[in-house]
């Protein structure tokens, strides 16, 4: 599921349905970011057998999320990429977390990054774990991020999220701003 296109800006009882079939047609789709967000919001808006106006605007506000453009705002029908799931209102405390980073830095070289870490007071690890609680992201990541090496870390991420580990995914622009 590497593009996601949402055209009219509605969705009717039927299309969740055939998203939902389409997911469980698809389950590898399922195990990835975003399709596991898409698979995971579509099973609770059908779970009791009713869609309430509730759950099918939040299930399209996620749609939206996930989606670069909105055709309905844009009238562009080109491919869509997914967005980087980087939540930039959090202010993680830096002192003494363990930070991870992935993509390419405006700043400098990883060491540089590693560097400017350490010197703020915070451990830096190149492989993300469950000891991680920042992962930021850097700022030349490609439109086709999830295709890309560093893509897989983000993946890693957002599921570590999905199960309820608290970690933080935020811009090298963020990042540098709460190092100030």
């Amino acid at each position: 599921m590497g593009l996601i296109t949402v055209a009219d800006g509605q969705l009717n009882d039927l299309e969740i349905i055939m998203l939902s079939t389409w997911v469980a047609s698809h389950p590898e789709v399922a195990n990835e970011y975003p399709g596991s967000i898409i698979a995971l919001k579509v099973k609770e808006v059908l779970e009791d057998g009713f869609i309430t106006e509730d759950e099918r605007f939040h299930l399209m506000n996620t749609l939206l999320q996930l989606a670069s453009t909105d055709f309905s705002s844009t009238g562009s029908a080109t491919a869509e990429v997914v967005k980087l799931p980087i939540d930039d209102s959090a202010s993680p405390d830096l002192t003494g977390a363990t930070v991870c980073f992935t993509g390419d830095f405006v700043y400098g070289t990883r060491a540089d990054c590693f560097k400017l870490t350490e010197k703020a007071g915070s451990k830096y690890t190149d492989s993300l774990t469950r000891k991680v609680s920042v992962l930021v992201i850097g700022a030349r990541v490609s439109p086709d991020w999830i295709h890309t090496s560093y893509g897989r870390k983000i993946q890693q991420a957002v599921e570590l999220q999905s199960i309820g580990h608290e970690i933080q995914i935020i811009s090298e622009r963020r990042w540098l701003d709460l190092l100030k």
